[in-house]
C-alpha cells in the first residue's frame, strides 16, 4: 500500500503542475516560489518537532531522576506530536511572513 502511495503522489503532482503551467502561461514564477515556501514550512516544522522531542526527553529523564517513577521514552512516540509540531511551525511561519510583510511596507 505504501509503495502505491509513493507512485501515486508524484504522478498526481506532475499532472497538476502541467495543467496549472499550461493555464498560467510562460514566465510565471509562482511554482518555484510555492515550492520554496513549502520547503521553508517543512524545515521550520521539523525544527519544532526536534525541539519538542528534546524537551520531552529532558522532562522524562528529569522525572526518572527526581522520583521513584519510571517513565518510558516511548510516551513521546505519538503521531499527534508530529501534527502539533507542524501546527506550531505553520503558525510561526505565517507570523514571521506577516511581520516581514509589515516591515517591508513601512
Amino acid at each position: 500500500m505504501f509503495s502505491l502511495l509513493l507512485l501515486l503522489l508524484p504522478v498526481a503532482t506532475s499532472v497538476a503542475v502541467i495543467r496549472i503551467a499550461r493555464r498560467a502561461g510562460p514566465g510565471q514564477r509562482g511554482l518555484g516560489d510555492a515550492v520554496r515556501l513549502v520547503l521553508e514550512l517543512a524545515g521550520i516544522s521539523t525544527l519544532f518537532l526536534v525541539a519538542n522531542l528534546a524537551l520531552g526527553v529532558a522532562i522524562v529523564l528529569a522525572i526518572r531522576m527526581l522520583s521513584t517513577f519510571f517513565v518510558s521514552i516511548y510516551v513521546l512516540n505519538d503521531l499527534s506530536l508530529v501534527a502539533l509540531s507542524f501546527l506550531e511551525g505553520a503558525v510561526f511561519f505565517c507570523w514571521r511572513r506577516q511581520s516581514a510583510t509589515r516591515s517591508d511596507g513601512d
